[in-house]
């Protein structure tokens, strides 16, 4: 409805693509509310529930996990950088 040809993108639809990480760090988020939520529903609040112990270093061990392998594949391909 722009006037323009159907299949051509325009410079302001091409600006507002993300760089691949940002989809990566968004599902990250999104995991770790996951878990963070499942925990607290399984454990009802409970903080001396033994599960509650794990609320934060799982997320964190598998962000880690996930920025290392992220160097070794920007490194790889060159770069995603924005």
């Amino acid at each position: 409805m722009t006037g323009e040809p159907a299949g051509q993108n325009t410079e302001a639809q091409q600006d507002k693509k993300l760089p691949n990480g940002h989809y990566f760090k968004i599902m990250g988020y999104l995991l770790t509310a996951c878990w963070v939520g499942y925990i607290v529903m399984i454990t009802k609040g409970d903080t001396s529930d033994p599960m509650f112990d794990y609320i934060f270093s799982v997320p964190l061990g598998f962000w880690i996990v996930g920025m290392v392998i992220a160097h070794f594949v920007r490194k790889k391909a060159g770069g995603d950088r924005p």
